[in-house]
């Protein structure tokens, strides 16, 4: 059996690292401008292993979830506001018709009674 090889070179594992940082800033440039939109320049870069440090791709995911429900909240709110300011206006214009109209239906009732 031949024996084992160990691996002693310390002096050239800075330089390798050197080389794959700039492989991954260099691939995380080409990433983020080929993606669409944030999301997905998070997902192409944690499926290539290129991410910055600190950023992971399930916590990005929630956080968007969470802001979109948030904006889907405000604008049920708005539009159930919306909603009801314009039924308001319609039952006013509608009350103001009648009225005018019972007005004029007065007013010549009393010029035919005269």
């Amino acid at each position: 059996m031949p024996p084992k090889v160990t691996d002693n070179r310390t002096a050239n594992t800075e330089s390798l690292h050197a080389v794959e940082a700039e492989t991954a800033e260099a691939a995380q440039r080409i990433v983020a401008t080929y993606s669409e939109d944030f999301l997905d320049a998070v997902t192409l870069m944690s499926m290539l292993g290129v991410e910055p440090e600190g950023l992971i791709h399930r916590k990005v995911v929630a956080d968007l979830a969470a802001e979109e429900e948030e904006a889907k909240k405000t604008t049920r709110k708005t539009t159930k506001k919306a909603a009801k300011k314009a039924a308001k206006k319609t039952a006013k214009k509608a009350t103001k018709k009648a009225t005018a109209k019972k007005a004029t239906a007065k007013k010549t009732t009393k010029k035919a009674a005269k």
